[in-house]
């Protein structure tokens, strides 16, 4: 992902702002959020599902960022960790979200006339869910292809930049991914 910038800024790589985050300068922090916060924030939504839940994350994501800067190895891209450190706050929310139950009592009462039936809300629920567990289920290379592709939407171009990955890269994890989930679909409906 380009950082957005104007024709006469100097833009401050993402490396450098990390090294000042790690030397205690906690306003280097501020430009990382202006570059990355559209992603992150499409990637969280599309993830949760909640814009509520999806801000909480995107908060997390930062505070992460910020406590772990001394970990980051600049050999790699900024973007890459960064979304690797969200998706694993998104796992954690998927995780929790399994062990609560569907508020039955809401989605069986009447619906109105323009609201879906309770048989449909259930049944959203749970295809959603057994897409979820699915893709838990995949190795995290093939689950962070398939979340980049379906859930935030990005071309395989896109991913392979994100990923500092070669597009080939991209096309196999992607083709992969997608066979294992079936094969693990398929295997839950049986």
């Amino acid at each position: 992902m380009e950082p957005k910038t104007s024709p006469r800024a100097v833009v401050v790589p993402d490396s450098e702002l990390i090294g000042n985050i790690v030397n205690g300068d906690q306003d280097a922090v501020a430009p990382l959020i202006a570059r990355y916060e559209e992603a992150l924030m499409r990637f969280l939504l599309r993830a949760t599902r909640d814009s509520s839940e999806a801000e909480d994350l995107f908060q997390e994501t930062w505070m992460r960022v910020v406590r772990s800067a001394h970990r980051f190895d600049p050999s790699f891209r900024f973007s890459t960790w960064l979304f690797r450190i969200s998706l694993n706050l998104v796992r954690k929310t998927w995780r929790r979200r399994d062990r609560r139950t569907l508020p039955l009592t809401q989605a069986l009462e009447e619906p109105s006339s323009n609201e879906p039936r309770a048989e449909e809300v259930l049944a959203d629920f749970q295809r959603h869910r057994l897409l979820l567990e699915s893709i838990r289920k995949l190795p995290p290379r093939l689950a962070e292809a398939v979340l980049l592709r379906y859930f935030e939407e990005l071309t395989e171009r896109e991913m392979s930049q994100r990923l500092s990955i070669p597009p080939g890269t991209v096309k196999s994890r992607l083709h992969h991914g997608l066979r294992r989930l079936a094969g693990i679909l398929e295997g839950s409906v049986r």
